[in-house]
C-alpha cells in the first residue's frame, strides 16, 4: 500500500491524508490488462460497421451469383495403367514391382497429353466446334465465355461476338481450342489409378458430348502413338539388323583366322594345365626355399659352436656317448695326478685314454659339421633348380594368358553380336504381331453423363461465405479501430491510462431521455420555481425527483465525495477540466443541488470570469465576484440565495481584464475562509486546465479538485498533463467524473444493462 503524506488545506485547516505520487510509468508495469468485456464493448461499439460490412459482402455476393450464368459440369471416369515403353529384348527393371514415382510420373505424362492442343483441336473438329454454329447449338444461342469475367455483361457479349464472325476458319479452330483448355480439368483420384475428366459449360448436353468425345479422341491418340512407336520400331530394327549381320560375319573370320595364326585349337584345357603346373612348382619352390634357410641355419649354428657347448639338438648319438665317458675319464685323471702324480704310469695311460677320447669327440664333431654342410647345399641346388623351372613356366602361362586374352575378346565379341543378332530377330517378330494388335492400356470407366443441376454458381455457399467474410474483415476491422484508438471512454480507462479514481459516469440528457426518461412523479411535485428551472436543460438535472438517471448519477456522485473522508469530507471542492465544454459547469451545478437536496448549506463560486454561466443559469445578475476582489463590496454581498433551499451562489459578476491576478490575492483567500465559517460545503467552478492558468491557482485554496472527462473520446495525454499540472501545486485530486456519457454507445453496455436492471424493478 503506498505511503500516506498528511496535507493541510490552508483555508479550512483540513487536514487531508492523501497517497504519495506514483510516476505513471510505474502504475501498470505490465501494462493494461484486458478483459473480455472490453472485447465485447469494441464490437458492440462498432457493431453497425460490423453489419454493413456484412451487408456489403453478402449484397456483393448476391448480385455476383445471380448475375452468373448456370455452369453445368459433365465428368468421365478412366483407367490408365502403366505401358512398357522399352522395344528391346530386355526386361525393364521397373516391371519387377510396382514403381510409385514411375506411375505418377507416367500419369502426370498423359495427364499432359489430354491437357494438349493437338488433343484438343481433335476434340473441337469432331464436335464440329469449329463451324459457324456449333453441332447441336442453336442459332440463336450465344458462345460460352466462362474464362471471361465480363462474359455476364450483355454489351461485352454482342462486341465479342461481332468481332467472331469476322473471324476466318482457322482463327475459329485457335479460338475455340482456348475455351475447350479453359473449361477442361482432369483430377487424377488419390491411391487408384483411375482420372475423372471434367469439362465445364452452361449448355449441359454439350459438355457431356465433349468429355466423351475427348476420351474417344484421346484411346484413339493413345492407340496410333503406340502403333507408330511400333512400326518405327519394327523399321529401325530392320535397319539394324543388317548391319548387325555384317558384323557378326566379321567378327566369325577374325576369329577364326587369329585361332589360325597361333595354332590355337581349344584353350580352356590347355590353359588349365600350365597354370595348375605353376601353382605346383610354386608351391614347391616355396617348401625348397624355406628348408635351404632351414639346413642353412643348422650348417652356420654348427660351425661356429665348440666342442664342448655343441647344441644339444645337433648332437649325434656317438656324440652322447662320448661325452659322458670323457667326462668321467677328466675327473679320474684329476684325482690321479693329485694322488699319484704326473710321473706315474697309471697316470700316463689315463692321459692317453683321455686324449683319444677328445680327438674321437672332435672328429665325430667335424663329421657332423660336414654332413650339415652337404644337406645346405643340396637343398640350395634343389631352390636354384626350381627357381628356374618356375621362371619358364611363367613365361609359358603368360604367353598362353596373352594368346587366351586376344581369343576370348574375339570369341566374346562374336557372342554378342551373335545374341543381338538373335534378339533382333524375336523383337522383330513380336514387334510385327502387336502391330496388328488394337489394344490400349486406357479404359473408360464411366463415361459422361448429361449433368441434371448446375456446378455453379452455388447460391448457399457463396452467401454464405460471404457472410462469414464480412463478418471477419467487419470484426478485424473494429478491433484494428479498437487498437488505434487511445482516448479514454470509461472510468476503467481512466484508471487503467491516467491513474486517477472514477467518482462517478453521468449520461447525457438524449440518451437517459431516450432509454429512461420519466415525468416527475406527481407526490413529489416540486414548487413552481424549481419546476421552472428543470425545463432550463441538464445543468439543473437534480432538481428532477424520483426516477431520473442523471439525477440518480448526480446523487452517486455526492455519496462518493461525503465518502472519500468518512466523518471529515473535504467541503472546498474545486471543478475543472482539461478544456473548454466537458461538462465542469453542468456538474458543479448539480452536485451542489444534490448535496442542498440531502440538507447541506452549499455555495456555489463561479471563479471562472472568462465565460461564466453561473449567474446564466440562476437567472442571477448585478454585483459578483469581480465586484468583490476589486474591493467595491464585500463577500456578504455577492452571495445570492435562489429558490431552491440551502443552496446559494456567487457568480462572476462584471468580466474583469485580469482575472487570474484577482484570483490569486488574498481578498480571494480571505472571501473563501469566510464562506467556509458559514456554509457546509463551497464548489468552487474554474476554466479549462490547459486553457488558462486560473485552476492552478485555486486549487491550493481547496480541499479536493474534481476533473470533469467528457465520455467518448479524450486522449490521455491531455487526462495525464492536468494531472501533473495539479500535482505541481501540490492539489489534491479527488478523481474524475465522466460526463455526458452516451448509453447507447457499446463501451457502456454494462453500465446501461445495471440501469435498465434496475430501471425494470424500479417500475
Amino acid at each position: 500500500m503506498p505511503d500516506l503524506i498528511p496535507t493541510k488545506n490552508i483555508i479550512s485547516g483540513l487536514e487531508i491524508y492523501e497517497p504519495h505520487p506514483v510516476p505513471d510509468e510505474f502504475v501498470y508495469p505490465f501494462g493494461p490488462r484486458k478483459h473480455l468485456r472490453e472485447y465485447v464493448q469494441a464490437l458492440l461499439c462498432r457493431k453497425w460497421m460490423i453489419l454493413t460490412c456484412i451487408l456489403f459482402f453478402v449484397a456483393a455476393a448476391a448480385v455476383i451469383t445471380f448475375n452468373q450464368t448456370p455452369i453445368y459440369e459433365a465428368t468421365a471416369k478412366v483407367e490408365i495403367d502403366l505401358q512398357t515403353t522399352s522395344n528391346l529384348p530386355y526386361k525393364d527393371f521397373s516391371q519387377d514391382g510396382y514403381n510409385l514415382y514411375l506411375y505418377q510420373e507416367y500419369l502426370a505424362t498423359q495427364i499432359g497429353h489430354i491437357t494438349s492442343r493437338s488433343l484438343a483441336r481433335e476434340v473441337v473438329l469432331a464436335a464440329g466446334l469449329d463451324l459457324e454454329i456449333p453441332a447441336g447449338v442453336k442459332p440463336d444461342d450465344k458462345p460460352f465465355r466462362l474464362n471471361s469475367l465480363w462474359s455476364w455483361i450483355p454489351g461485352l457479349e454482342e462486341s465479342e461476338e461481332e468481332e467472331e464472325h469476322q473471324l476466318t476458319r482457322e482463327e475459329r479452330i485457335e479460338q475455340e481450342i482456348d475455351i475447350v483448355l479453359g473449361n477442361l480439368d482432369v483430377v487424377p483420384e488419390r491411391d487408384s489409378r483411375l482420372a475423372e475428366i471434367k469439362y465445364r459449360s452452361p449448355d449441359p448436353e454439350l459438355a457431356a458430348n465433349i468429355v466423351n468425345i475427348l476420351t474417344r479422341e484421346y484411346i484413339t491418340y493413345n492407340f496410333e502413338s503406340r502403333y507408330d512407336a511400333t512400326s518405327r520400331a519394327t523399321e529401325f530394327l530392320q535397319n539394324q539388323i543388317v548391319d548387325l549381320k555384317a558384323k557378326l560375319e566379321d567378327s566369325d573370320e577374325a576369329l577364326i583366322a587369329y585361332a589360325r595364326e597361333n595354332n590355337i585349337l581349344s584353350l580352356g584345357d590347355n590353359q588349365d594345365v600350365i597354370l595348375q603346373t605353376l601353382g605346383e612348382i610354386n608351391s614347391n619352390l616355396t617348401a625348397a626355399r624355406a628348408l635351404r634357410m632351414e639346413k642353412e641355419s643348422i650348417y652356420r649354428t654348427m660351425a661356429g659352436a665348440a666342442t664342448d657347448k655343441f647344441p644339444q639338438a645337433l648332437r649325434t648319438p656317438l656324440m652322447e656317448q662320448l661325452e659322458p665317458k670323457l667326462l668321467a675319464d677328466e675327473q679320474e685323471l684329476a684325482q690321479m695326478t693329485m694322488q699319484l702324480g704326473p710321473a706315474m704310469p697309471q697316470v700316463k695311460q689315463l692321459e692317453g685314454r683321455v686324449r683319444q677320447a677328445r680327438e674321437q669327440l672332435e672328429s665325430e664333431k667335424q663329421l657332423a659339421i660336414e654332413n650339415a654342410k652337404t644337406e645346405y647345399e643340396t637343398a640350395l641346388e634343389q631352390e636354384r633348380l626350381l627357381s628356374e623351372a618356375f621362371d619358364e613356366q611363367k613365361v609359358l602361362a603368360n604367353k598362353v594368358s596373352e594368346s587366351s586374352l586376344q581369343y576370348n575378346i574375339l570369341r566374346r565379341e562374336v557372342e554378342t553380336y551373335r545374341q543381338l543378332y538373335d534378339g533382333l530377330l524375336q523383337r522383330i517378330k513380336e514387334a510385327g504381331v502387336a502391330a496388328g494388335l488394337e489394344s490400349s492400356n486406357i479404359r473408360v470407366v464411366d463415361a459422361a453423363r448429361i449433368p441434371e443441376s448446375p456446378s455453379s454458381p452455388k447460391p448457399v455457399r457463396n452467401l454464405i461465405l460471404a457472410l462469414m467474410l464480412g463478418m471477419m474483415g467487419g470484426v478485424g476491422l473494429a478491433f484494428l479501430l479498437d487498437y488505434m484508438d487511445n482516448t479514454i471512454k470509461t472510468p476503467e480507462d481512466v484508471e487503467e491510462k491516467v491513474g486517477l479514481p472514477s467518482l462517478g459516469l453521468i449520461p447525457s440528457l438524449k440518451s437517459a431521455r431516450g432509454r429512461y426518461g420519466r415525468l416527475p412523479s406527481p407526490r413529489k411535485q416540486s414548487n413552481a420555481p424549481a419546476e421552472a428551472l428543470i425545463r432550463r436543460g441538464v445543468e439543473l438535472a437534480s432538481l428532477n425527483a424520483g426516477s431520473s438517471q442523471i439525477a440518480e448519477a448526480y446523487r452517486g456522485l455526492r455519496t462518493a465525495l461525503l465518502l472519500s473522508k468518512p466523518g471529515n469530507p473535504p467541503r472546498i471542492i474545486m471543478v475543472t477540466s482539461s478544456k473548454a465544454e466537458e461538462g465542469k459547469t453542468t456538474t458543479v451545478c448539480n452536485t451542489a443541488l444534490s448535496l442542498a437536496q440531502d440538507g447541506k448549506k452549499v455555495l456555489v463560486m463561479e471563479c471562472d470570469m472568462r465565460c461564466p454561466r453561473i449567474g446564466e443559469i440562476f437567472r442571477a445578475n448585478g454585483i459578483g465576484l469581480s465586484e468583490y476582489l476589486t474591493g467595491q463590496v464585500e463577500f456578504d454581498d455577492i452571495i445570492k440565495e435562489v429558490t431552491i433551499p440551502n443552496l446559494f451562489i456567487a457568480h462572476a459578476g462584471t468580466l474583469p481584464p485580469n482575472p487570474a491576478e484577482l484570483l490569486d490575492s488574498q481578498r480571494m483567500q480571505d472571501g473563501i475562509l469566510a464562506a467556509a465559517e458559514k456554509f457546509d460545503f463551497i464548489l468552487i467552478d474554474t476554466p479549462p486546465l490547459m486553457a488558462v492558468a486560473d485552476p492552478l491557482i485555486i486549487a491550493p485554496l481547496a480541499d479536493g479538485v474534481i476533473l470533469v472527462l467528457k465520455g467518448g473520446g479524450i486522449s490521455p495525454d491531455i487526462l495525464k498533463k492536468s494531472k501533473k499540472s495539479l500535482e505541481m501545486v501540490h492539489a489534491r485530486i479527488l478523481g474524475v467524473v465522466c460526463n455526458n456519457v452516451d448509453l447507447n454507445s457499446g463501451y457502456y453496455h454494462y453500465y446501461y444493462a445495471q440501469y435498465q436492471g434496475y430501471d425494470s424493478a424500479s417500475s
